[in-house]
């Protein structure tokens, strides 16, 4: 029954994965050849803020140590406790060249208060704001277009209107759930040459993967069936978001797995953790694309916790 529980979450999460992964015209997809609102490299991007009535989104770039990133702050009218703080993942981080570059399905000129009234602009309390190193721009977001999901939009700096992709809006109005990161890690498996795993009470083991797959002591070549199946329910975990996080203090090591390239250097880490205080719902991670705790699946995380017995 776990597992089956095990494979209906992780059913769940690929399938919300896959959903995210004019005038009366019909206009097609943006391609190289059409037209600019701006042009700045991507280099450029500081941050992006979207405000609407329901919705305060902001991307920034931000570096630590480990490089360069992007970070989310959301706000909605009806969430009561205060900003959310959350890594961006690649859904998001795509949108950073489409804001840079800003291509336009369809130019629409200098709007009449006619036009703007009926492309949804003159009321229209929607803007998005990108910040650059030379400068911001700035848009007011409108209507969909008749007959598809593209947006009229109006730069406020030159009063003219375009229309622009769907691709580029609906994930900004979307927020959090659209732009978040949802990978634990980002490094290509075939790149890990050894993992060194340490428990919440300290004892470490170190394993390396065979040709075959197989999981191997270091210099040796008989599989380790048991740490084989604790790696596959470690691979299995599975980001559910970054709300609701309990004080750090709150939460007690479980694990860590630490994943190296044949050079010994890191690519990456995950830490399984648990709030001893929580009824249901206990178990969070961190991992080098987290940066911060996120919610993991209960189910995935008590399978992987089980399994430490099977490698100590």
């Amino acid at each position: 029954m776990r597992d089956l529980k095990a494979h209906l979450v992780l059913f769940a999460a690929a399938a919300v994965a896959a959903l995210l992964i004019w005038n009366r015209d019909e206009v097609g997809e943006a391609s190289s050849d059409l037209a600019l609102a701006w042009k700045h490299d991507t280099t450029d991007f500081r941050s992006m803020h979207y405000t609407s009535p329901h919705l305060d989104l902001r991307i920034e770039r931000r570096t630590d140590r480990e490089g360069p990133f992007y970070w989310g702050i959301q706000t909605r009218g009806d969430e009561p406790a205060g900003p959310l703080e959350f890594p961006v993942g690649w859904s998001g981080a795509e949108l950073v060249p489409n804001l840079a570059a800003l291509q336009v399905l369809r130019e629409l000129g200098a709007l009449s208060p006619e036009q703007r009234a009926r492309y949804g602009l003159a009321d229209s309390e929607a803007r998005l704001t990108v910040e650059f190193s030379d400068g911001r721009r700035q848009l007011v977001v409108g209507d969909s277009v008749f007959g598809s999901e593209d947006r009229y939009v109006l730069v406020t700096a030159t009063d003219r209107g375009y229309v622009i992709s769907r691709h580029i809006v609906n994930p900004i109005e979307i927020g959090e759930g659209a732009i978040r990161e949802r990978m634990v890690h980002n490094f290509r498996s075939d790149r890990v040459a050894e993992v060194r795993v340490t428990a919440g009470a300290g004892e470490e083991r170190t394993m390396v993967p065979a040709e075959s797959g197989e999981w191997v002591e270091p210099g040796g070549d008989t599989p380790d069936l048991g740490f084989g199946n604790f790696m596959e329910r470690v691979d299995g975990l599975a980001i559910e978001g970054y709300d609701n996080l309990p004080p750090a203090d709150r939460l007690r090591l479980l694990l860590r797995v630490d994943y190296l390239d044949e050079d010994g250097g890191a690519l990456g880490f995950m830490e399984l953790l648990r709030d001893d205080l929580a009824e249901r719902n206990a178990h969070y991670l961190r991992s080098e694309s987290t940066r911060i705790v996120a919610r993991t699946h209960t189910t995935l995380a008590e399978r992987v916790e089980q399994a430490v017995g099977d490698i100590f």
